[in-house]
């Protein structure tokens, strides 16, 4: 499948001005050339941080979107700035958070900078969970059982996640600040030290003992939480009922519980805060294109679920949520596809 994308892309870069858009439509779907004239040439995916999981879909999306769509490629960007690069057409399609857009709808300024425009739901794609580990060893001696009394203790803590504009980072100071009257700032001042960097070395400073926190999200099947419990203990650590209550309700959040089983360290349900990992497009993009997308992402749902385990829940009962906006190409496709 490289190799075809490859060549297209030589193909393109050969022909004159103005033949590129013609024959892309016409080596995606011959029979159908004339109704995709308004398709653009190629499509550009902007996926997650290095090493993350968004990062590592952005191959094989892009390998199944240019066998069967348009010829597709893929770079790195954060969830937030996702919105704002689809938006102003830096890019097509963009992995993020379904609480962005609810954040962006919540009517808090702080969210306002969330631009909508031209930007809509594609479609949400697996469940994201918000991972609190804390290393074993910190949690025993200092009694901690919960975000609630790590929080409540004050003591210093060598604490660590994903750099600013991230979906880690966007989610957990929206966590603090309206779960538990918090910031970054402020837990600075009681003693944290507050470090931004990517997932390996990240891991890496967790497990040889140089932090003693590591909190982002990712998917329900992390292999980097896994490895890391090869070489140290951790904990998992839960959240409050009340404030996931509150999230949900403010920025269509969820609880998600994880189970005994999911993870080595895992031996009781563990509730913290769930959301979904979705991919937004651009409005303006033709109904037939996004309904050529998300089929494409269907059908080669298998093949992109043996790189990201995680992207086999795809589903059309979760693909479009309740209270929020998707493109009218998604919208045709999963109720198509209900409806069978």
């Amino acid at each position: 499948m490289r190799m075809m994308r490859m060549l297209t892309l030589v193909l393109l870069l050969c022909l004159p001005a103005g033949a590129g858009a013609a024959f892309t439509a016409a080596a995606a779907a011959p029979d159908a050339a004339a109704a995709k004239k308004a398709w653009p040439a190629h499509l550009r995916l902007l996926t997650g941080p290095n090493g993350g999981q968004w990062f590592s879909l952005g191959d094989p999306i892009a390998e199944s979107l240019s066998e069967h769509v348009l010829p597709t490629s893929s770079r790195i960007g954060g969830g937030v700035a996702n919105i704002g690069d689809v938006g102003r057409k830096m890019g097509d399609l963009g992995f993020t958070l379904t609480c962005f857009l609810g954040a962006a709808a919540s009517g808090e300024e702080e969210y306002k900078h969330i631009n909508l425009d031209n930007v809509t739901l594609m479609a949400n794609i697996y469940p994201q969970v918000l991972y609190f580990l804390l290393r074993k060893d910190f949690a025993d001696e200092h009694g901690i059982t919960s975000v609630e009394t790590l929080l409540q203790k004050k003591i210093p803590l060598r604490f660590a996640s994903l750099k600013p504009g991230t979906a880690s980072e966007f989610i957990l100071s929206m966590l603090l600040k309206y779960g538990y009257n918090t910031s970054f700032d402020a837990l600075r001042d009681q003693g944290w030290t507050v470090f931004f960097n990517d997932y390996a070395e990240t891991a890496d400073n967790f497990v040889t003992g140089t932090l003693d926190c590591f909190a982002y999200t990712a998917g329900t099947t992390v292999p980097l939480i896994k490895t890391m419990e090869e070489h140290t203990e951790v904990i998992i650590l839960p959240l409050d009922p009340k404030v996931l209550d509150m999230l949900a309700a403010k920025f269509k959040t969820r609880t998600y519980v994880i189970q005994p089983g999911d993870y080595k360290s895992v031996t009781a349900p563990v509730p913290t805060l769930g959301d979904y990992t979705c991919i937004v497009t651009r409005q303006d993009l033709p109904e037939d294109l996004i309904f050529a997308v998300n089929k494409s992402l269907w059908e080669d749902r298998d093949l992109i679920a043996g790189v990201i385990k995680d992207f086999g829940a795809l589903s059309p009962d979760t693909a479009l949520p309740a209270g929020l906006p998707a493109h009218p190409g998604s919208v045709k496709f999963w109720n198509d596809l209900r409806t069978r």
